[in-house]
């Protein structure tokens, strides 16, 4: 009886032993160490602006070109339209005419001139007439300027005693003034209101060329005049390539006043 107390005694003695041996990693055991991974920061955290993204859009401007038409702002007119970026353009179609005869069409147009100061155009163009450049802003803020000449003695032979420039003031009361007086005129309008706005009526086509040398121009120039005519009614297309001796001709002019 001794000997078999004793014998389980030794058995499971042998077994704790063999346990405790399974508990602990042998020598030749290797334990794999937890992984870290080190972050280094920088000295200084850099400064990210955000910049407001914009679409771009196939012609268009982040920013218009209505600065040309001088420092001051915009006098407001009763015919409003807007770019693409929805700022009222200084470009305004007011209509488009034809005459009684049908033998004319014209266009009456606000938009502004680029000088404070115009000058006498060249008489083998047009005798008297009052010379600029004037600026047509398509629907994405971009100016395109032509040469124009507003006035003048245009049908020859003329009446001298005909002051040369029919304008008015206020776009209503008509008045006649010699070339000289319309550029003063403009000029100082223009450097008082800070805006070289002007509203003028300028010929399209003329089935009647030959009455004349400025009339002549306006049938050459027919295709040209017809290509700005589409592009002052849907705001693009303006040519950016015109003919040699390429004017618009006005008939009539009137400032654009604050008053």
């Amino acid at each position: 009886m001794r000997l078999v107390k004793r014998t389980l005694i030794f058995i499971i003695g042998i077994s704790l032993f063999l346990i405790s041996c399974q508990g602990k990693p042998s020598a030749g055991d290797v334990i794999a160490e937890p992984t870290t991974t080190s972050i280094v920061l920088p000295t200084s955290t850099p400064v990210i602006t955000a910049e407001p993204r914009i679409d771009p859009v196939e012609g268009q401007n982040s920013t218009n070109d209505y600065a040309l038409c001088g420092e001051g702002d915009l006098i407001p007119v009763p015919f409003f339209f807007k770019d693409q970026l929805g700022n009222v353009s200084p470009t305004q179609l007011v209509r488009v005419r034809t005459t009684a005869d049908n033998v004319r069409r014209y266009v009456s147009v606000i938009t502004c001139l680029e000088y404070d100061e115009g000058w006498v155009s060249n008489p083998k163009e047009v005798e008297s007439g009052y010379e600029n450049v004037i600026i047509f802003f398509d629907k994405y803020g971009k100016g395109h300027a032509y040469r124009i000449i507003i006035g003048g003695h245009y049908i020859a032979p003329y009446d001298s005693s005909h002051k040369d420039i029919t304008a008015s003031f206020n776009g209503v009361n008509v008045q006649f003034f010699t070339v000289d007086d319309w550029i003063k005129a403009t000029k100082n309008e223009f450097l008082k209101n800070g805006s070289r706005q002007i509203g003028v009526d300028i010929y399209l086509e003329d089935d009647h060329g030959d009455l004349s040398k400025v009339l002549e121009q306006v049938y050459k120039f027919r295709d040209t005049n017809l290509q700005i005519e589409e592009a002052l009614k849907t705001g693009e297309g303006y040519p950016d390539v015109v003919p040699d001796g390429f004017y618009l001709f006005a008939m009539e002019s009137w400032l654009i006043t604050t008053d």
